[in-house]
């Protein structure tokens, strides 16, 4: 998909850059994983543009809304995205498909990571902070 390939080429170059950037002086280190992970997220269909954003764990960053929050999520399912199943609820009926990707590096091992959902209130009750941007 060319905005999926636009968007990785632009974010792991990102992704690049805040990992080779040295911490501030004096900063306080913050809880997450040893090994600096960064994850591409995008989300496409639902009737919206597509979106995208660039999380970065170790310490968490990046362009993510929440990244203390999304950085959890990932760390609590050691990078294996399909294991996200954190906020079960009902959901409406709509079908309105919504697929979530994510492409990057979690403590050095590759992840790829793609999953349509019936509509974005599925998407919520999966994935919860992960893909809310």
């Amino acid at each position: 998909m060319p905005f999926a390939r636009r968007t990785a080429a632009l974010a792991l170059a990102a992704a690049l850059g805040c990992l080779a950037a040295p911490a501030a002086a004096g900063a306080a280190p913050r809880p997450g994983p040893e090994t600096p992970s960064a994850l591409l997220l995008t989300v496409e269909g639902g009737g919206d543009d597509p979106r995208a954003t660039l999380l970065v764990c170790g310490p968490a960053g990046g362009l993510h809304p929440d990244p203390a929050t999304a950085c959890r999520l990932v760390a609590r399912v050691d990078g294996h995205l399909d294991a996200l199943d954190v906020r079960p609820g009902p959901c409406t009926r709509e079908y309105a498909p919504v697929t979530a990707r994510a492409v990057g590096f979690w403590q050095d091992r590759p992840i790829a990571y793609t999953r349509t959902f019936d509509n974005r209130c599925e998407l919520r009750r999966g994935t919860d902070a992960l893909f809310d941007f």
